[in-house]
Order: structure tokens, then sequence, then C-alpha cells
């Protein structure tokens, strides 16, 4: 089940014709003025009449409201789909976003953030980077910088990596390491200061990568920091779930793109044999959808769950969890 495309119906010569012909549905809409110029995009509860209001034919503005601009003098078509869930429905309006505005240039899209842990580095340690960053070594979403940085603070205290950029060679007696609070108050190993070996600081490291790598293995209480969905970002693989009226959407979710020509539609009944067939090939074209989708896994009224898949999950189980997070028997 891929992302449907969208119908176009000119305005003219009959606007109440065109108007008649949108679907009452939920939708994405597009109103284009000469030469295809986008007008407005939007997604709407009622397609019908949320073409009708930006045309002149929708319910008075309330008293004290602005009402909303009459586009009827230069509107030539609406450009339309109609929607089978939230999730689909979002799904559409980014894809129809992406070909006007690039997703850095947006300001309903906040830049998301992400932790930093190389292990293969001689003294590894958290760090918050950017959407930008290499995707290597980098764990999350996170909703911004400020939620990152809390959420290393948390880590802190189940492992105590050094929270510092110095370079050093450890010695007992380093000046760097005596003069250091953190060392001071024993919060951090002090690898500087020897009191635990490289290879031991290295295993220390190792655990915390294995805790953000794996939510299954998190408690639910550490959610409050570390959201369930968080992992690395490298072959990450993901699924978002998301109950229709009669039926259950799969989107499959391979490094932060959403792989709707992979995606499926299936009867309650049919679960187990449309998770065993599912695939995460890489996302033709290239696309980078961690922006709007963390805008989705951070929305407040969220209906869609985002499920986090390892390599060696096992499909009867993994149909298991999506039957439990949508109440359905298998």
């Amino acid at each position: 089940m891929a992302a449907i495309p969208l119908t176009v119906i000119p305005l003219e010569p009959d606007l109440s014709a065109a108007l008649d012909a949108l679907p009452p549905r939920p939708g994405v809409g597009q109103i284009l003025g000469p030469g295809e110029k986008n007008l407005v995009i939007g997604r709407a509860a009622n397609l019908r009449r949320w073409a009708a209001g930006h045309l002149g034919q929708g319910r008075p503005a309330a008293k004290g409201r602005r009402p909303r601009t009459d586009l009827r003098p230069i509107a030539k078509a609406v450009r339309w789909a109609a929607t089978t869930s939230a999730f689909h429905q979002r799904l559409v309006y980014e894809r129809l976003m992406a070909e006007y505005v690039k997703p850095e240039a947006r300001r309903d899209l906040k830049p998301t953030a992400y932790i930093h842990l190389d292990t293969d580095e001689r003294f590894p340690r958290l760090s918050v980077r950017g959407p930008d960053a290499p995707p290597s070594h980098l764990f999350g979403p996170f909703r911004d910088r400020r939620a990152a940085a809390r959420a290393i603070d948390a880590l802190h205290k189940l492992f105590p990596l050094r929270p510092c950029d110095f370079t050093f060679e450890p010695a007992a007696d380093l000046a760097l390491g005596l003069g250091c609070v953190y060392a001071q108050v024993r919060t951090c190993a002090a690898p500087c200061l020897v009191r635990t070996s490289e290879e031991d600081y290295r295993a220390l490291a190792v655990q915390a990568e294995a805790f953000l790598s794996r939510p299954e293995r998190r408690a639910a209480e550490i959610a409050s920091w570390v959201p369930p969905w968080v992992a690395a970002i490298t072959g990450a693989r993901g699924l978002v779930v998301e109950k229709a009226r009669d039926s259950i959407e799969l989107y499959p979710v391979r490094e932060g793109a959403v792989m709707e020509e992979a995606s499926v539609r299936v009867a309650e009944g049919g679960l187990p044999e449309a998770v065993e067939g599912l695939r995460w090939p890489a996302p033709d074209p290239p696309r980078d959808d961690r922006r709007w989708l963390s805008a989705w896994l951070h929305a407040p009224k969220r209906t869609g769950v985002y499920l986090v898949v390892g390599e060696a999950d096992d499909a009867r189980a993994l149909a298991q969890k999506i039957a439990r997070v949508t109440d359905v028997v298998t």
C-alpha cells in the first residue's frame, strides 16, 4: 500500500460541480493557481468542506475572527487525495510539501537532536549532535538539543562516562583530573586519573551504547528521559503501526526514511502473514524523513505507534507486539 497519487479537479467552468466532486472525507488538499502555482496545502478532516472554505463557499467566520481569504479570483484547480488514517494523511502531506519547501526551511518542523557515542574512541563520551550530523554513532531522535542534554545528564548517573572533551594522557597525578569537580564527587569514572583502566572504561561505553540501541531492554520508567523510539540511527529499522477503521496499516521505516512503497494494509485476522512479508529495502529514491517523523513521534495527540525492529526480531513475536499495541486478537 503506497501513498496514493493526487487527483486534479479543474475549478472552471463550474465551481459548484468541482466542489461536489470532492469527497467529504479526510485527506490532503491543495489549491493551485495559474500555471499550477501552489496557493495552499492542508490536511483536511473533510476535503469538500476544506476546499469550499478557501473558495468562498464555506461557513461565515465566527464573530470577531478574521474570515478566510477567498482564493476564487486566482484559483484554477484543486489537487487532492483521500487518506485512510492519521499517519497516512501526514505522510501524503509531507510528500506533497517536500515538492515546494525543504524541511529545514519550515518553521513548523523543529531541528531534531541526537546523542553521539563512538565506542571506538580512546575515551568515549556522550555529546549532543544536530540533525545535519553524519548518522554514524548517533542515537535518537530527541525533541530538541535540550531534551538530548537532559538524557545525557540522566545517562551519566547510570554510566559514569566523562563529560569533558579534553585530550589527555592518563596519570594518577594529572592536574586536569585532580582539578575536575566530576572526578572529585565521583560522578565520572575518571580514566584521566587511572581510576579505571582504558579497557574497563571502554566496556562502560559499550554498555551505554547497548542501552541506547535496544529500547526493549530499557525499563518503562526511563521513557520520561529516553523515549521508547530512541535507538541507533545507522541500520535502524522501525515500523509505524496505525489502526484504521477496518484494518491495520504498517509502514516500514529504515534509517529515518518512511518507505510507503513497502507499506501494507491488512485485516486484523491476517496480521501474522502480513508481518512475515514485511521488508525494509533501501529507500528508492533516497530520502530523509527524520524531521517530520520526529515531530509526529512527539505529537501529544498521536494515534499511531512506532516500534523499533531489530535485525534478529522474530516475525511472530513482532506480530504479537503489534497485536498488543492495537488490542487485536491474532
